[in-house]
């Protein structure tokens, strides 16, 4: 996963940046950024060459390590690594944008991740949200047929038939469309707008002709979020 992020974070910078750019109150160079959960730190470095500083969390003790040593290499005096989870997040910084890319479905509590989120957000800050869907059929992280589907006892058992893992609980905790929206219209103080990548050739696979088939239904025919492969959101912190 490392060999293969690294290279693509530039442009899921890029991506993020400029899919949130019209929720944002500020231009880049000023932003604040919180990365959660950002694993071997690439796309916390990438944005911390855009951005006035960056934050990234990671509670995965060898990623943190691995995320340290490439901030170390770089010699990124913006960019900070916290060997924490989400969950002692307090609210005592905010930030102007934060991000989730692929960290939600893997939060158990997934209203106070999101409670906590909206306190760490400035106001008129804005969070990006990547997240599966939990309806698309091949399943994202294993890539087996319907294993989302599957209570998770089942699912246990078919990962291990497969012999592509042995616990599924950690990646268990994927919404489905009308999931999200309920969790995320509980935030009163928040709003949301499900949004497609801003730049299509930025997005990995954006080049094959089904991503883009995707993007046109998709912009013609918005309920078909409820069966997209992914869901993308900007929530956007109301002032008040």
């Amino acid at each position: 996963m490392d060999a293969l992020r690294g290279p693509l974070a530039s442009s899921f910078a890029r991506q993020i940046l400029t899919t949130c750019a019209p929720f944002s109150s500020k231009p880049a160079n000023e932003l604040a950024v919180l990365d959660v959960g950002c694993g071997y730190g690439h796309t916390a470095l990438a944005l911390a060459r855009q951005c006035k500083s960056v934050v990234g969390t990671e509670p995965n003790l060898p990623l943190w390590r691995s995320a340290c040593a490439l901030q170390q290499d770089a010699g990124q005096e913006n960019l900070e690594f916290r060997h924490t989870g989400i969950y002692e997040l307090d609210g005592s910084e905010q930030f102007d944008l934060i991000v989730l890319d692929n960290v939600l479905e893997h939060l158990p509590d997934q209203p106070l991740a999101l409670r906590i989120i909206s306190d760490c957000l400035a106001p008129a800050g804005a969070a990006y949200i990547l997240v599966p869907n939990r309806l698309w059929p091949l399943e994202v992280h294993y890539g087996l047929p319907f294993l989302s589907y599957l209570p998770l006892s089942w699912a246990n058992r078919y990962l291990r038939l497969s012999g592509r893992g042995t616990d599924y609980t950690d990646a268990s905790y994927m919404p489905t469309y009308w999931r999200l929206n309920d969790l995320l219209m509980a935030r009163r103080e928040l709003s949301i707008q499900y949004v497609l990548p801003a730049d299509i050739r930025l997005a990995a696979g954006g080049s094959a002709w089904h991503y883009r088939l995707g993007v046109r239904a998709i912009r013609r025919w918005p309920w078909l979020w409820a069966i997209s492969k992914a869901l993308l959101v900007v929530v956007r912190k109301r002032v008040h």
